[in-house]
Formats: structure tokens, sequence, C-alpha cells
């Protein structure tokens, strides 16, 4: 009996190798989204800068975080080129967004260059929620929201809270199936 689960344990230790994931990372386990949420000491994107071009998404009290808003910006700075990102547009972007945070800027244009796969598997996995509910594409926003979660993996330790609960999402997110996707993570660098 003792051999049959000594042997079932190096066997699950095998599985779990071979499929990548460190033997620490319980992928069952669902984040605490507001243990997560203060991992990263995220910088303030500056939307001022594209008040000129973008201004009629930004009304006083509205949320700044919008489908026509992204989109607005992403067409204002040739971000995009169907589904390939523009480097140099990314970057001249995300520094009008970032100001001079050198740290945070190497991480979202980095996310940015490695979302594209991610971004067009949200586009075909999408559910529309109301049909003409927007007349304007989330793929924009999809690219923050990929970016976003890239620079999660990928925040500077300065601005990294490093407590347990934070270094276990971070695994999580670079190690489970179910996570990486969404997150920007295993797609070929560009």
């Amino acid at each position: 009996m003792m051999t049959r689960s000594i042997a079932l344990l190096i066997c699950s230790c095998l599985l779990a190798v071979v499929a990548g994931i460190p033997l620490d990372v319980d992928c069952s386990r669902r984040q605490d989204v507001n243990t997560v949420r203060g991992c990263c000491a995220y910088p303030n994107l500056n939307f001022d800068q594209f008040r000129k071009q973008c201004g009629k998404y930004m009304p006083v009290g509205s949320p700044k975080v919008s489908a026509c808003l992204y989109e607005c910006i992403f067409n204002a700075t040739n971000v995009l080129d169907g589904w390939e990102v523009n480097p140099s547009n990314t970057r001249s972007m995300l520094e009008r967004l970032l100001g001079n945070n050198q740290d945070f800027l190497e991480a979202y244009v980095e996310g940015m260059l490695n979302c594209s796969d991610t971004v067009q598997a949200m586009m075909k996995n999408r559910r529309s929620r109301y049909p003409n509910a927007s007349e304007c594409s989330p793929v924009a926003v999809y690219f923050a929201i990929c970016t976003q979660k890239y620079v999660f993996n990928h925040c500077p330790s300065s601005s990294w809270a490093g407590t347990e609960a934070c270094e276990t999402a971070r695994l999580q997110s670079l190690n489970c199936p179910n996570a990486q996707l969404s997150r920007g993570v295993g797609l070929k660098k560009q």
C-alpha cells in the first residue's frame, strides 16, 4: 500500500514537471482580487494628454476606461495596423500616458508587443452582451487588459509588494494554463 502511494506521488510530481508547472503552484486556487490589487503599484495613466483628440470620450465624472476612449487613443497614435503593433508608435503613446516613468514604460511596451495573439483569441471568444451596445471596437481595451496583466507579471521590483500572496498570484499567473492566455504569458516574444 505504501509503495502504491509513493508511486502515485512520484507520478503526480512528474506530471507537474512535464506540464511545466512548479510543484508549489496550486492552479485550482482562485486569487483574491483585493489582495492582488495591491501587489504592483501601477502608475496613473495621464489620459489628459489625449483630451484634444479624444475629449468627447472623457466626460467629467465618468469612468475613464471605455472602449471608445481606448480606440480613439490607439487611432490618434496609429498604434495598430490590423493586429500588428507598431513598436515606435506604441512607445510614443505610452510615453505620453506614463510620462517619464522608465521602469513601467519598458514593461508596458513589452506587454503591448506581446499581446496580439491574446487579443485575437479574446476577440474570437468574446460574448456580445448587447447587440450594437457600442459603436467602438473592444480591440484597444483588450490590448490594455492584456498589457496590464503582462505588467503585473513583470512589475518593476521597486513597485512590487513582494508578499507571499503576491508571489503566489504571480506564480499562478505565469504558470497556470487558465490564467496564461489572458495575461499575455506564453506568447512568442517579438
